[in-house]
């Protein structure tokens, strides 16, 4: 048995609930004395022996055990002396099968101990050795299992957040939120290579301390995240800890922590678990950025679709600026979901492919619409949204956001008769922005209106005509973002950086 380990096992012995109330026990058997336990260090009784004891033992009474103690260690036999002033010395080996740990001194013992109690008091401390020991080896298991259960478990929980959100502007935050609690680190900072290679961008920041904390761009090589990624190596310091992110051989960025909450420095431990947490956010943002990256192709697409199929709308008809950045903007006033912002994104752009085909003289028509125009433009307004149908894939959910967003709230609308919340909500959005940004249009059978003016028009027809709540997050929206919203011609309001 090493001589660490002993130290560690009578240094937790002495101070165990156990081992103090067998002393007490015993104390009113035998009287009081002077209780020393000694481990069985090949060097004792030399200038380095540790004796754990009740009370600081005087020399006379190390003096008195230390040849105790050599004949007990040889003898495996409990040894005693009666010191001049007629006080009992005992050395009690603590044994087991052929494992000795120690011994137990007893200094200044008043009456002679029987044989009986003698094992009886070996055995108690054995047995409280015994749960010493069970004690410290389920400690040592603990955290030995620890980093392997915390890894599983964050390896489990970034699953999840993959699962959850393939927006790298989503992901990101909330991996670094993960890592905090996993941690328990103040702050978190993740940086993703540029990709010409030269410089390390702060995509996430999260500080438990500082909200609007921020970080520069780095140059590759510069400061300590810097460092980290040029040379792929993990960086651990008492209050820094930074681990390269490595895809495929190569390094798209670093996962740094600062300052660990209960004032320790960052151990080998948290180093295994951000490494794990780092190897499964490796695999999140490269789905991210490979979605990210057919995103843009789709949305390129759309735009590139749009322009073709609304080529032949009359321009006072055809989707502008304000229309995309209402129909957005009420949608986030409504915390819409990531994929469903996106839908209505598309939908915003395509919307007016349903009026494709429709005869100018309707269009232009100054006077009111017939029965029989209204025939034209329902089966006009089928025909043209139908036109994307056969793209499928991610247009698919946004094809009943278009078809249905000349629906009315009430049931009267068309192209289906819909009514509340049957109308898809994507709908609801567009034909609140839709009807206002034509109120604010010339048309040949009316002048434009005012802001305010089409603004009064479209609560008047709230419950009606336009769903409430739709209605009423449009005021808020108008309320306090009216400069964002009506922009200049040539500036298009974008729902997220692409």
């Amino acid at each position: 048995m090493k001589s660490s380990y002993q130290e560690e096992l009578f240094q937790k012995l002495i101070n165990h609930p156990a081992w103090k109330e067998e002393v007490a026990s015993f104390a009113q058997i035998i009287g009081s004395c002077s209780w020393m336990i000694i481990p069985d260090l090949n060097n004792f009784p030399g200038k380095n022996k540790k004796i754990y004891s009740t009370i600081e033992p005087s020399k006379e009474n190390i003096a008195a055990i230390n040849p105790l103690l050599i004949k007990a260690r040889k003898t495996r036999r409990v040894q005693s002396i009666t010191a001049k002033d007629k006080g009992l010395f005992y050395c009690i080996p603590i044994s087991q099968t052929e494992q000795t740990y120690g011994f137990v001194g007893l200094c200044n013992v008043k009456e002679k101990i029987t044989e009986v109690l003698l094992k009886l008091l070996n055995a108690f401390t054995c047995s409280t050795i015994e749960n010493v020991q069970k004690e410290m080896e389920i400690s040592r298991l603990y955290e030995t299992i620890r980093p392997k259960t915390i890894a599983l478990s964050t390896v489990h929980t970034v699953g999840r957040i993959i699962s959850s959100t393939l927006e790298l502007n989503e992901l990101l935050p909330r991996i670094a939120r993960l890592s905090l609690q996993v941690l328990r680190a103040q702050r978190c900072c993740i940086m993703l290579v540029d990709k010409y290679k030269r410089h390390i961008i702060p995509h996430a920041i999260v500080d438990i301390e500082n909200k609007s904390a921020k970080q520069p761009t780095l140059m590759i090589g510069e400061g300590l995240a810097g460092k980290v990624i040029k040379t792929g190596n993990a960086l651990i310091k008492p209050k820094f800890l930074c681990i390269p992110l490595v895809a495929e051989e190569h390094i798209i960025g670093a996962i740094s922590m600062s300052q660990k909450l209960d004032g320790k420095p960052f151990s080998s431990f948290d180093k295994e678990i951000l490494t794990t947490l780092s190897e499964q956010a490796v695999i999140a943002i490269k789905n991210a950025q490979l979605y990210d990256e057919q995103e843009k192709l789709t949305l390129n697409s759309i735009k590139a679709l749009a322009s073709i199929l609304s080529s032949g709308v009359a321009d006072n008809y055809g989707r502008s600026n304000l229309f995309i950045n209402l129909t957005m903007s009420i949608g986030m006033e409504l915390k819409l979901r990531s994929d469903q912002m996106r839908m209505l994104y598309y939908a915003a752009i395509l919307h007016n492919v349903s009026q494709m085909g429709l005869p100018e003289k309707i269009l232009k028509k100054s006077t009111k619409l017939t029965e029989k125009d209204y025939k034209i433009i329902k089966e006009k307004h089928i025909r043209g949204a139908q036109l994307i149908k056969p793209i499928g894939g991610r247009l698919k959910a946004v094809l009943p956001i278009i078809i249905h967003h000349h629906e009315r709230y009430d049931g009267h609308g068309y192209p289906s008769g819909l009514r509340g919340e049957d109308i898809p909500l994507g709908a609801r959005i567009l034909a609140v922005a839709d009807a206002f940004e034509a109120m604010l249009s010339k048309r040949p059978y009316r002048r434009k209106m005012s802001i305010s003016q089409a603004v009064s028009e479209t609560v008047k027809f709230s419950g009606e005509q336009f769903d409430p709540i739709i209605v009423d997050a449009f005021i808020r929206v108008i309320k306090r973002s009216k400069s964002k919203i009506f922009k200049s011609k040539n500036d298009a309001w974008i729902w997220k950086k692409l």
